[in-house]
């Protein structure tokens, strides 16, 4: 049948329930006298059975076979929250009929009597059936007006504020995952590539919830992409802009907006340099990112120092550096994982994460965080979460290809002459200082230094007989877990292999120094070029070792 709300121009329907069939026919001319549409019921059966949306309030007696009043009172109480009926009772039974308003009755009326004023009863009883309906569905409209809006926030978020990552990275493995809340919140991640072998990723999270922070992430996005742009643009630049400098320039264009929407945001903007091996970072407020390093089967937290972006900031933001190697993680995460809670209230937390991190870190990066969303549901019980769901994955290259890839290269001629032998020393620095991402102190850097000069030093001396005029060709190449330097001449063929380690008796010349160099290099072969007439010495610098 249709609701009362639809239909209030017609007569309402009031119930008249008494097993005295005289109190049900004075009742129903009475109410049907005074407009109302009247159905009537002799037992408490009866009641329940003729009840139904259409009847607006009810005169019921307490007592009545095969089911009394306070039966038909508590059928209505959880069948028709609205209505609130009245209770006929004999005088005898006040005690009742006090018992059944404190359960929901709107009033009662001893018998006999005036069908006046049991008449006026029912006008106060069908006003507040139409009150609640009308309240009813103003609220069922508000709740499809709040409902059309988290639909139109999630559109923003799944299509404007959820980046994809990228999938033809080779040096690099990038994978997200993003469960939205039953309360759309302004979370959002974008993967930018502002020049080659560079990867900038950014994750977000806006304060509040709904449509106001679902168009702040998209303003935010959008602003991060504009300043980043702009800075490429600008007359004489040529590099791009370092992401403290990105940061800055949001924070410029952005905070009296925030300001007046009295809002604010945490976020870490990244950026993977795969030609360098390091990730510059600026963290605003957010929750720690995980740098899982798989030489060392430990775990680094990332914490910035700056306040988050809305915040009024007196000094410059702080950007951070940290090297990476092959298989290393980089795991970047909302708050809405660490503090998902079980039935108990216990969070997820930072602790359980980093432990499932390090325990499962060589998961592919997509696998690794489909296993930590099962993980946290576990935890929880439930897969509904209070605030959004966000993680995103960053997982570092160790194939067996990736180790054969040249990332540069460069070449060294020199005459054999022993003045030349300082060419040599910056030229293995400066190449060294430019591909070992980081990875080679200064006293390593000096260790190579030593290394190379000592080769071409053993070759002019030995393989040459110290005669000018001969050419020493001197090949770096750079590898993603490796420097490598190459020798090459045409003098006498010698294998530095195969000379006798030294005897520091003095008994035996010579032998120091191929054997230094073997002591200060990772590994060193020889080969004759039988089709060139050089030798060929080549040794190995690691840069990341287990």
């Amino acid at each position: 049948m249709d609701s009362l709300e639809n239909n209030e121009d017609e007569a309402p329907w009031v119930l008249v329930a008494d097993d005295d069939s005289g109190t049900r026919l004075l009742l129903r001319r009475k109410l049907e006298k005074s407009g109302y549409n009247v159905i009537c019921a002799r037992t408490g059966k009866e009641t329940v059975s003729r009840l139904s949306d259409k009847v607006a309030s009810a005169v019921i007696d307490l007592r009545m076979p095969e089911g009394d009043g306070l039966y038909c009172l508590r059928y209505i109480r959880e069948h028709f929250p609205d209505m609130a009926p009245l209770m006929l009772t004999a005088s005898e039974n006040i005690a009742n009929a006090v018992e059944a308003m404190k359960q929901g009755a709107l009033d009662y009326v001893t018998k006999p009597f005036n069908p006046g004023q049991v008449a006026a009863l029912v006008d106060k009883s069908v006003d507040a059936y139409r009150q609640a309906s009308r309240l009813k569905a103003a609220e069922k409209k508000l709740e499809q007006a709040r409902q059309h809006q988290i639909f139109v926030a999630s559109q923003i978020q799944r299509t404007l504020l959820l980046g994809r990552p990228p999938r033809d990275l080779p040096e690099m493995h990038v994978a997200q995952l993003s469960i939205p809340s039953e309360k759309i919140d302004g979370d959002f991640y974008d993967f930018i590539r502002p020049a080659p072998g560079l990867l900038d990723i950014v994750v977000a999270d806006i304060m509040g919830k709904g449509l106001m922070a679902a168009f702040m992430g998209a303003a935010l996005k959008s602003e991060f992409l504009r300043v980043l742009n702009h800075g490429r643009s600008l007359p004489g630049r040529k590099e791009v802009p370092e992401p403290e400098q990105i940061v800055k320039g949001v924070h410029d264009n952005m905070i009296e907006q925030m300001k007046e929407l009295e809002t604010f945001v945490t976020f870490c903007y990244g950026r993977f340099d795969l030609n360098r091996y390091r990730f510059d970072y600026v963290d605003c407020g957010h929750v720690r990112t995980i740098h899982y390093k798989r030489a060392k089967n430990s775990v680094v937290l990332l914490k910035g120092a700056n306040m988050p972006l809305g915040f009024p900031e007196t000094a410059p933001f702080q950007q951070f550096t940290v090297p990476f190697a092959p298989g290393d993680l980089f795991l970047f995460y909302s708050d809405g994982l660490t503090e998902a809670a079980d039935q108990n209230r216990e969070l997820y937390g930072e602790d359980r994460l980093v432990r499932f991190v390090e325990k499962n870190a060589a998961m592919p990066a997509d696998e690794l965080i489909r296993a930590i969303y099962r993980d946290v549901t576990a935890f929880t019980g439930t897969q509904v979460f209070i605030d959004d769901f966000t993680c995103v994955g960053a997982k570092i290259d160790d194939s067996p290809s990736a180790a054969l890839q040249v990332t540069n290269r460069q070449q060294l001629e020199i005459d054999s002459h022993l003045d030349n032998l300082k060419k040599v020393r910056a030229f293995v620095r400066g190449f060294c200082e430019q591909n070992a991402f980081g990875q080679l102190d200064p006293l390593r850097l000096s260790q190579v230094e030593v290394a190379a000069t000592e080769l071409v030093a053993n070759i002019v001396k030995h393989g040459l007989d110290s005669q000018p005029g001969y050419t020493i060709k001197i090949t770096a190449e750079a590898f993603k877990n490796r420097i490598e330097v190459e020798f090459r001449d045409t003098g006498k063929a010698f294998d530095p292999n195969n000379i006798r380690p030294p005897v520091l008796d003095g008994t035996q010349e010579g032998g120091m120094g191929c054997y230094l160099v073997s002591q200060l290099v990772d590994d060193i072969a020889y080969h004759r070029d039988d089709k060139t007439g050089e030798n060929c010495v080549r040794f190995k610098i690691l840069l990341f070792k287990d």
